[in-house]
């Protein structure tokens, strides 16, 4: 699969059983549909709203359809990639991290190997 920002072959990186494909070259990730809640263990409060945006689209590394710009977490201060054919998620280096973060600063306590899987594969402050 090719990265959908920066045209890169993607490596997968497996964490419980969820496969996830990662960029080598820019460190963004896509998440295929479910994989995130997965990931991140039920009640994890992922609203999607939409947002306007100068940054430029990217196509679905699956369909290739134009992603649309979401805001995701409890506060939706992430904003995130999504496919509109519901292929997935796709987050900008750090953008996982970020919404771990989100996540805590709600008051969401996430397990601890999620959090130190978190942590070894998208670094972010406060992750």
């Amino acid at each position: 699969m090719k990265c959908p920002a920066c045209e890169s072959v993607m490596f997968v990186v497996e964490y419980e059983g969820v496969e996830l494909d990662v960029c080598q070259d820019c460190q963004g990730v896509w998440f295929d549909r479910g994989e995130l809640e997965l990931v991140l263990g039920d009640g994890a409060e992922l609203q999607l709203t939409a947002t306007h945006t100068d940054e430029a689209e990217r196509d679905c590394p699956l369909c290739r359809a134009a992603m649309g710009k979401m805001n995701i977490g409890p506060a939706g201060g992430v904003m995130i990639d999504v496919c509109p054919e519901g292929c997935g998620l796709w987050f900008d280096r750090g953008e996982v991290g970020d919404l771990a973060v989100s996540l805590q600063d709600a008051g969401r306590q996430l397990p601890q190997s999620v959090m130190d899987f978190l942590r070894r594969m998208f670094p972010a402050d406060g992750v």
